[in-house]
């Protein structure tokens, strides 16, 4: 019982991360966070590291409501690189440590050249809200 079980919970698992995986490319979002951190620093961009969990309903609104509203995704594409992580899946895929996320969803806004963490934002944050966000953000980045 305790297999079936096990071996339901890693399907179930597999099928959230190939939704992520499918929901950034829709997007045009990276979902490795070193490929993105290159294009940051080519594009001298900020890198915005977003740290998700799978059968997370905050994320899931981050992801539905505020990143895929046009205002906000148009600001994102042009001001920012996007990567999306899973916290469960992708540990070792991207440094963790430096970008602790005790909570889903956190989101980190890098500065790709020392990957220091310019500006962070805790949970789901409406439309309104991660806009500030991007103005402030606007503010800190002045390479």
């Amino acid at each position: 019982m305790k297999i079936i079980l096990s071996l339901l919970f890693i399907a179930l698992s597999l099928f959230g991360r190939a939704d992520l995986d499918e929901y950034a490319q829709k997007m045009g979002f990276e979902r490795d966070y070193y490929t993105a951190l290159a294009k940051a620093k080519k594009l001298h961009r900020p890198l915005m590291l977003t740290v998700t969990k799978a059968e997370c309903p905050w994320c899931d609104r981050l992801e539905d409501r505020t990143l895929t509203d046009t205002t906000v995704h148009a600001r994102l594409k042009k001001e920012a690189v996007v990567v999306l992580v899973y916290k469960n899946f992708d540990e070792g895929e991207y440094p963790a440590q430096m970008f602790p996320a005790p909570f889903s969803p956190r989101t980190f806004f890098i500065d790709p050249f020392t990957q220091k963490t310019l500006l962070i934002i805790n949970g789901y944050v409406e439309k309104d809200n991660f806009l500030k966000k991007l103005d402030a953000l606007k503010k800190l980045w002045t390479k």
